[in-house]
């Protein structure tokens, strides 16, 4: 059980134009420790409305595992290199799970 007045980890979702601009991303995100770890879901389907008409992309997805601290150098750090004008980059609290693995993301990132 995580101590709550500890920081906690935060997932954080990303949707990129393909593999090749998720594993930039990921790479970038890991290679500064602002990110412990990066999966990539390489094909999804996306629907949403963009500059006036609804969008029907395939896109992959990343998930990024970070500190709390993190987020927000993590969030211009992909606006800085992502190829979008505005990428999708939202976050989830964690609020549980294993502490290993919570303690494996904030001294990884």
């Amino acid at each position: 059980m995580m101590n709550s007045d500890e920081p906690g980890i935060k997932v954080v979702l990303c949707t990129t134009s393909g593999i090749a601009e998720a594993e930039k991303l990921a790479g970038s995100l890991v290679e500064a420790k602002l990110a412990a770890c990066c999966n990539i879901i390489p094909a999804i389907r996306s629907v949403y409305f963009w500059d006036g008409k609804v969008r029907n992309d395939e896109e992959a997805l990343l998930i990024i595992k970070t500190a709390d601290e993190n987020l927000q150098e993590l969030t211009q750090k992909i606006k800085g290199i992502h190829s979008y004008d505005l990428p999708e980059i939202i976050s989830i609290s964690v609020d549980g799970g294993s502490a290993e693995f919570i303690k494996w993301v904030k001294d990884n990132s």
